[in-house]
Formats: C-alpha cells, structure tokens, sequence
C-alpha cells in the first residue's frame, strides 16, 4: 500500500507544534509549576509566552492522537489484507511503545506520551468494532465532558478565590537540574513519577477521544480520497476563530490575570476549544499542501513525518543535552525569544537529517525497532 504523504506531512506538523510546547519544560524550569522563570519576566518575554500558549499549547498533542487513530486502522486493514488478526500485532506494537515510553519518560523527559498511548492504545483495541458515527459521538462526549467539568470546577475555583500561600509551589532546584548526568537523570525521573497520573487520567481520555475520531476519519477515507477545498476553507473560517479567541483568554487568565485562580478554568477552556483550533490548522495545511508553494513544503516534511517516533524521541534527547547536567546545562539561561529560535533550529535540522536517512533507510530506528517487534524480523514493507 502506497503511504499517504498528507499523513506524514501532518505528523510533521504535529511533530512541530509538540517541540514548540515541550522546550518550556526544559529551558524554564518554573514550567513544571505552571509558571515562568522570574529571570525572563518583562513584558517582551512574557508576550512571547503569550503568544506560544495561544498558538502552540494543548493543540498539537491531540493531533499527534489523531493521527495515531488513523493509523491504527490502516494497520488493522493491512492485517486483514494479510490473513491475519490484528489483535496480536497489536498488542506486541503497544507492549514495544510502553517500553520505549518508559525509557523515554524516565530518562529524558518526563512528560512522555508514548506510555500513555500504549496503555489508551488497549481501550482502542478493544473499541475496534465501535459503528463510525458511534466513534465520532463518543469522542465529542469525552472531551465536552471533560472539559464542561474542568471549566465547573474552574469557576468555583474562581469564585471562592482562595489562592494558594507563599512557598507551596517551591521554586525549582536550578543547580540539582544541571549537576551533572546523574542529578538530571534523579531529577526527570522524581518528575516523572508526580506527572504520570495526571498524564494518563487527564491527556489519556483525551488522547482515546482523538484516537476514536482518527479511527472514524480512516474508516471514511478522509485523506484518501481528497475532501474539496472548499469543506476544508469554511471549516477553518468556522473553527479557528473560536479557537483561537478561547486560546487568548487561556493565555490571558494565565499570563496578565491571577494564575492560582484562573488555571483550572483555562485548562477547562483549552481542553473545550482546542479540537476546534487544531481542526483549523488541520484544514489550512491540507489548503496548502495542495498549492504549488505546498507541494514542496509537503515534499520537505514527509520524511520528516515518516520517522516520528524516532524524531519525537530525538526532540527530547537533544533538548536534555542542551539543557540539563546530561550536556550544556542551559535551562534558564536562554529567554523566550531565543527558546522559540531552538525550536526553529532543531526542527530545520530534523527535516535535514530525515531525508538524509530515508535515502539509505527504509525507516527511522526507531520505527524499524518498533516494526521488527510488531511484525517480526523477516518483515520488510509493512503498510501504513
């Protein structure tokens, strides 16, 4: 089966939009609990923040999630072209991505994803049967529910405006995080185990609502079979403007209000509104790719999307070398304009070397890992 260059093409994007959000966890260690390094406060630094929050967070992940679902049908259909059941290539896929998740999470960055999708993978499995519309239902209700409850909880919150005492949320240990190899490693891995259940219990029913929808859209052949340009302009006319403006009062009540105060809310805000904002930028890039201009620019990041495992791996190790004891030791010491340009950088540098790769492998290593141990050794040219 002939790979769709539009689904690599947008896990590039994803892959992007993932770097532009995760680096904050890494350059500014005030991140962590949920504020911004007091050495790179003033007002420009703050508006950069401002505009990255707006733009980037909370809207790429469940792309990332959408187009696993995708997948996952492909995968299941090439099973099925093969003779075989799914369920034990499945299972073997999602046992390889949980190891690697927590490999990934212990030792370079603990906001990992991998281990909560192999774990929301199962559910998936599961749900293969669901009706399409049922899919497409059951994935709206998730995430209206959880975000009418957050955005609830929120304005009480508010309401009772108890805000939390000085000293609660400690300021970070700097000198611990760049050490050396040893206290960055002790420091990720004290991290990762405070974050893991909120990832699982709060992103993974996200990430299921978006792997339900992935699946529905694969099953409609959405990417196959070319939606008109002009579904894909109304929808981002509709959809981004909602979105963007729920993204602003986000990054507003985070950055220019009381944070203690409004952080629920504007998590419930985002988590409402994000599918919306994503949907638009979804829809602008499949405008684009379509043009002459696009052409090219899907020509660079397809292989770049083809490797996305190894590329979002590859994210984290380099950032913890920039910017913890396991390398240069730079968190805090960059401010925010200057993180945005190492987003720039990195993400140019894995569109090289991508390409460079795929034309002596058929595979990122870590994809060809991953398919060795879904498939099998003697398994070349899986499709999807």
């Amino acid at each position: 089966m002939e790979r769709l260059r539009e689904l690599d093409g947008l896990r590039a994007f994803a892959l992007l939009g993932i770097l532009a959000v995760n680096i904050w966890f890494f350059a500014d260690p005030w991140t962590f609990s949920g504020r911004i390094s007091p050495d790179h406060s003033s007002a420009t630094d703050v508006g950069v923040r401002f505009v990255a929050t707006t733009l980037f967070e909370g809207k790429f992940y469940i792309l990332f999630s959408f187009l696993f679902g995708y997948s996952f049908h492909l995968q299941e259909r090439a099973a099925y072209r093969a003779n075989v059941s799914p369920v034990p290539r499945t299972l073997r896929r999602l046992t390889g991505l949980a190891i690697l998740g927590l490999a990934h999470g212990m030792l370079l960055y603990f906001g990992d994803i991998l281990l909560t999708y192999a774990v929301i993978g199962l559910i998936l499995l599961g749900l293969r049967s669901i009706g399409q519309r049922a899919a497409v239902l059951a994935a709206v209700g998730i995430t209206a529910a959880m975000g009418t409850l957050l955005i609830v909880v929120g304005v009480i919150v508010a309401a009772v405006n108890a805000p939390f005492e000085e000293g609660v949320l400690p300021a970070p240990d700097v000198a611990a995080l760049t050490a050396g190899p040893g206290a960055a490693v002790a420091a990720n891995l004290e991290s990762y185990l405070v974050v893991l259940p909120s990832v699982l219990f709060f992103q993974g029913p996200l990430a299921l609502s978006m792997f339900l929808l992935g699946m529905a859209a694969a099953r409609g052949g959405v990417l196959e079979r070319r939606v008109e340009s002009s579904v894909l302009r109304r929808t981002a006319i509709i959809c981004l403007p909602i979105g963007l403006l729920a993204a602003g009062s986000q990054a507003y009540l985070l950055y220019y209000a009381d944070r203690d105060r409004f952080s629920v809310l504007a998590t419930g805000l985002t988590t409402l509104t994000a599918p919306l904002q994503t949907a638009g930028y979804v829809c602008l890039v499949l405008l684009l790719f379509r043009s002459r201009l696009g052409g090219t620019v899907l020509k660079m990041l397809a292989p770049t999307g083809r490797m996305a495992l190894t590329n979002y791996v590859g994210q984290s190790l380099v950032l913890a070398l920039l910017f913890t004891g396991l390398g240069l030791g730079l968190t805090n010491a960059l401010p925010p304009a200057s993180v945005l340009g190492v987003v720039v950088a990195l993400f140019a540098a894995q569109l090289v070397l991508s390409r460079l790769w795929l034309s002596r492998f058929n595979a990122g290593p870590l994809e060809a890992l991953l398919r060795s141990v879904t498939y099998g050794r003697r398994h070349r040219k899986p499709a999807g």
